[in-house]
């Protein structure tokens, strides 16, 4: 069996250290071989303010000094709305149809699972690996039942995870980051506080110099 790539998608509206932090826990719980970071390019379900060029940008400055973590910008380079499931599918061309992934989420995107496009298939192209903070457990009886029936059935330990090709799901409890894309913007709007230990300062300084998360006038 090869090892496990992760995939953390996303926005990253701007990316932030707490992004980097669940790259980084993933790859030490799982014993990943590396994390792949995909910026989303036409997200279908929010609209980003920084463009899909200067979130790749940034991601890419992000992960300079992050051994195994690299940035994917195949969607951003897709002149066609952001998909999991055809990014997984293009993934497995990339690196062949045996190879395992993980897909990284967060408690709140994994509950938002069943909008996804075939998200069912998804199941069937990765595992899913959802962090949560510690001494929350997932709100089971607020999930649809089809996603409660999935992950009834799909809950495996890391050794399943690492010994089968995907269809696994997994909770991870990770210490809490409190950062968030939200919380960035609105301080950079406003000029509020320091930013520093929120960003990589490569990425500071990129917003800066290009003047992104502006008031729109």
């Amino acid at each position: 069996m090869k090892s496990m790539i992760g995939v953390l998608g996303g926005t990253f509206d701007p990316i932030h250290d707490g992004h980097l932090a669940m790259a980084r826990f993933a790859r030490a719980q799982l014993d990943l071989s590396k994390v792949l970071l995909i910026p989303a390019g036409f997200p279908w379900q929010r609209q980003p303010r920084a463009s899909a060029e200067d979130r790749l940008h940034m991601a890419e400055l992000a992960v300079v000094q992050q051994p195994f973590i690299e940035v994917d910008a195949r969607e951003v380079r897709r002149p066609t709305p952001t998909y999991t499931l055809d990014t997984l599918e293009e993934l497995h061309a990339s690196y062949g149809s045996d190879q395992p992934f993980c897909l990284i989420l967060g408690s709140d995107a994994f509950l938002n699972l069943p909008t996804w496009k075939e998200w069912t298939r998804v199941l069937e192209l990765a595992h899913v690996v959802v962090l949560c903070r510690p001494g929350f457990d997932l709100p089971v009886e607020h999930l649809s039942p089809a996603l409660r029936e999935a992950w009834d059935a799909r809950q495996g330990s890391v050794a399943e995870l690492q010994n089968s090709p995907g269809g696994r799901m997994i909770r991870l409890e990770m210490p809490p980051v409190p950062i968030s894309s939200t919380q960035i913007r609105h301080a950079l709007a406003h000029s509020l506080s320091s930013l520093e230990g929120l960003l990589p300062p490569p990425v500071l300084n990129y917003i800066e110099t290009h003047h992104l998360y502006r008031p729109r006038s």
